[in-house]
């Protein structure tokens, strides 16, 4: 362990740097506009790419020659853009879930299948990390901050005003104040598998705990691009479980392919994303949409995101 020393730089000292290090930067002002307004920190991890290996394999801090400033910043462009899309397809998949939960669940357990304790799993300690876990009465707390935070929203006045049995309203409109991290542990915490498989086969999926870590991923995939983190070239802390189809009428990888698959890397993810569009939205435009972002940014190597070479003519992805 060491003592940090490095001190903070001006503008001007970090274009400094940079070009030190052998960056091109044709147009100095509009590179301290970009490094005014995003942090030298934040553009850094997109300079990967464009780093000179060590013999020993290791980065060094010099660039490749011929790399300029707008290089690093098309692949920040990309970047941003692809969590606008990675984000919009996900909120699709997480409506879709909502809804599929509330119209199951309802027709089976009733209007008010939320405040039915019984039919989630008992609340127990987690043996690894010795935290509790009760979803039930995670759910429950949350719905009712959510009803004193919300009571001027429409749904909610109304039914405050006129209902006091049960003191929350209906699922419908209860389960829609919930995140989606919420809904993905209401899946994961349904005491009857059967429940659990249910809502899988809505979405293509036999297994019931394949379908409940896609959406754990989903989830922390979703919270990466809410809060505006590198998407990119991302290794997964939460890892999607691998999937071998049994569904025929479902486009997916093969199993070797699978196999071959990092599930850590966010090709894997945008599989599983496509995979659940069949379900949710048939005729969506999710690889057009990606395919079109990767001519706009040439500079991208989707080697960084796992890609196999041959993706393009996958027909999970074949437009």
């Amino acid at each position: 362990m060491e003592k940090y020393t490095k001190v903070a730089l001006t503008i001007d000292e970090q274009i400094e740097l940079l070009e030190g290090r052998g960056l091109d930067i044709p147009d100095t002002d509009r590179t301290a506009r970009h490094l005014s307004n995003i942090s030298y920190y934040r553009m850094s991890a997109y300079m990967i790419p464009f780093r000179k290996p060590n013999p020993d394999g290791n980065l060094s801090n010099d660039f490749i020659p011929g790399t300029t400033w707008n290089d690093i910043n098309s692949l920040y462009r990309f970047d941003r853009k692809l969590r606008l899309l990675v984000f919009d397809a996900i909120e699709r998949i997480e409506i879709a879930l909502r809804t599929k939960l509330i119209y199951q669940l309802s027709l089976k357990y009733g209007s008010h299948w939320q405040n039915e304790a019984s039919i989630f799993l008992p609340p127990r300690t987690n043996g690894k990390t010795g935290k509790s876990l009760d979803v039930y009465a995670d759910i429950q707390k949350h719905i009712t901050e959510q009803l004193t935070a919300n009571r001027k929203v429409t749904f909610i006045k109304h039914y405050l005003s006129k209902y006091d049995d049960p003191p929350t309203p209906p699922s419908w409109m209860s389960v829609e104040l919930l995140y989606f991290s919420e809904l993905s542990k209401i899946c994961q915490n349904l005491k009857s598998r059967k429940d659990r498989t249910d809502i899988a086969k809505a979405f293509g999926l036999a297994d019931d705990k394949t379908f409940c870590s896609w959406l754990h991923t989903l989830n922390y995939v979703r919270n990466i691009c809410a809060h505006h983190a590198r998407l990119w070239n991302i290794s997964l802390d939460i890892s999607p479980v691998k999937y071998t189809n049994k569904d025929s009428c479902k486009v997916w990888l093969t199993d070797e392919e699978v196999n071959i698959a990092q599930s850590k890397r966010l090709y894997y993810t945008l599989c599983i994303i496509l995979y659940l569009l069949q379900s949710v939205n048939p005729n969506h435009h999710f690889r057009e949409q990606f395919r079109s972002l990767l001519q706009k940014y040439p500079v991208v190597n989707v080697r960084y995101m796992g890609f196999p070479e041959d993706w393009q003519e996958h027909p999970l992805w074949k437009i």
